[in-house]
């Protein structure tokens, strides 16, 4: 049951990462690709964290702990023992990190990369519809309106992305259409992208 706890404890740990990092449109052609590989790598975490529990639950440092919350620590510091780096060597002029981070973060960016690619498909054909559908004006109102009401965002990052709309708009650089897309991917996905 231990086990368990500590495999939820670093399954929401993951799933918090992926859902920072990632902005996924409602309408995924290829939803099963991105299941797949969104949750294998979150439950893959989850399962060696509970392999590590399972492992260290012996130890003095542990025990000294209340028991329901053994599997908690566990689980918690799993994702940091994971991107632990013991120590760095140079090989052929580059820093190499020796230790679980290069392993971790070689396995995060293959499936990450391919979580990627699948949300830019989506995210694209979505952005690419509210471009053509609207107008520069009706999106940079729409802009300013999802700041407006955005109850996460403090006032001076509020300033910080209706200025940032404003500049959009105002760019003599870009065409009616990149500023329409630009302004649909932040309506969209809540994140500012070119000319940040």
């Amino acid at each position: 049951m231990e086990e368990v706890i500590a495999l939820i404890t670093a399954l929401f740990f993951t799933l918090f990462d992926l859902d920072r990092t990632f902005y996924i449109p409602s309408n995924v052609p290829r939803k099963l690709g991105l299941y797949s590989w969104w949750w294998g790598f979150v439950f893959a975490n989850g399962v060696l964290a509970a392999a590590l529990y399972h492992s260290v639950s012996d130890i003095n440092a542990l025990q000294s702990l209340p028991q329901f919350l053994r599997p908690v620590a566990v689980g918690a510091s799993y994702l940091a023992l994971m991107r632990l780096k013991l120590t760095t060597f140079t090989f052929q002029g580059k820093d190499v990190p020796f230790g679980t981070e290069a392993l971790y973060e070689a396995a995060k960016a293959f499936v990450y990369k391919r979580i990627n690619r699948i949300a830019m498909q989506a995210r694209y054909s979505e952005v690419e519809a509210l471009a053509n559908r609207e107008t520069l004006e009706q999106l940079s109102n729409r802009a300013k309106l999802s700041v407006l009401v955005n109850a996460l965002l403090t006032p001076e990052e509020k300033k910080a992305a209706l200025a940032w709309a404003v500049s959009v708009v105002s760019d003599a650089n870009s065409t009616d259409f990149e500023k329409r897309a630009i302004l649909a991917d932040f309506v969209l996905s809540g994140q500012m992208g070119a000319k940040q």
